[in-house]
């Protein structure tokens, strides 16, 4: 685990204790996050009360024959988000040579194809939920003068983005939903298990990430770089993407293991989710698929957005 603020080696068993007394969030090096973010690790009380999925058996990947065909692309109504059909499969999630919190590598099985959104949810999708009365919480989420259109929505907090994800339900009559963690990360890795779905390196080209000058970037339209090899597009880069998972410090946690069947690890008290990608505002290695940012889930920041998921079922 990377932090925010570098503490010296005889103050990390100090910062840890902060951390146990109060969710914060912690993550990659920023290239300029606001102040909103304070570095730290994240353990709570409540994290005794996980249940162990080890216990339970995990089913083998299937496609009904009823599910449209893996790399299907699909909208629900004109103004819902794009979606693709994702196979599915098995991956080791993690990376062993990764931060600390990325491990240790395991095994998860996707039991059965689902639909990930093409692209992060932008304003022009996002705005429609808005002027339909929808999103009343966050109605006009800021775009920081970067545009808005097909720009990715910034400035949620995931406690907020359930107001859009019930909106599109309720419209499609389909139950969307933000990702889970292993859901994000098996997406993103596409079938590869190098650090990037491109390969073990990423470019400019590849990806909209930081040029290594604080604060200068910002989002560009969804879609302004090549899809991964299932067809989505800045999995790496562009914003950060909340997910349904709290974050923890590790996958295997007192003995308690996060779940191997590709479901989102929750728990009372949640103090932090789970958001992925990296962002225009962080470094090529902050971008790789296996990387985890813990942050607050009240904070709405200008360089975390969102993308949408559905079961076919």
């Amino acid at each position: 685990m990377r932090y925010q603020i570098e503490f010296a080696t005889t103050w990390a068993l100090g910062a840890v204790l902060m951390a146990l007394a109060g969710g914060v969030a912690a993550g990659p090096s920023p290239q300029g996050q606001s102040d909103h973010a304070v570095a730290g690790a994240v353990r709570t009380a409540q994290a005794q009360t996980h249940s162990d999925p080890a216990a339970a058996p995990v089913a083998e990947p299937e496609t009904p024959s009823s599910a449209p065909a893996p790399g299907t692309v699909f909208r629900d109504c004109s103004t819902c988000p794009e979606m693709v059909v994702v196979p599915a499969g098995k991956f080791m999630m993690g990376q062993t040579d990764g931060d600390q919190d990325e491990k240790p590598v395991h095994e998860v099985v996707i039991a059965k194809p689902f639909a990930v959104g093409k692209f992060e949810v932008t304003f022009d999708e996002y705005d429609a939920c808005a002027a339909d009365g929808g999103c009343a919480k966050y109605p006009h989420p800021s775009d920081e003068s970067w545009g808005r259109g097909r720009h990715p929505v910034i400035d949620i907090p995931w406690l907020g983005v359930s107001g859009y994800l019930d909106w599109l339900s309720q419209k499609t009559g389909k139950h969307y939903r933000l990702l889970t963690e292993a859901e994000w990360e098996y997406a993103a890795r596409a079938g590869t298990t190098t650090k990037y779905a491109f390969g073990d390196t990423i470019t400019h080209d590849q990806a909209n990430f930081s040029y290594g000058q604080v604060g200068q970037g910002h989002t560009v339209e969804v879609g302004s770089y090549p899809p991964n090899a299932w067809g989505l597009s800045d999995m790496h880069g562009n914003v950060w993407e909340w997910v349904e998972d709290c974050y923890d410090i590790g996958y295997e946690i007192d003995g308690k293991k996060m779940p191997a069947d590709g479901s989102a690890y929750t728990f009372h008290g949640c103090p932090t989710r789970v958001a992925r990608g990296g962002s225009w505002d962080y470094e090529a290695k902050d971008l790789r698929s296996a990387v985890r940012y813990a942050v607050k889930p009240i904070y709405d920041l200008e360089d975390v957005g969102f993308r949408v998921a559905r079961s076919l079922d």
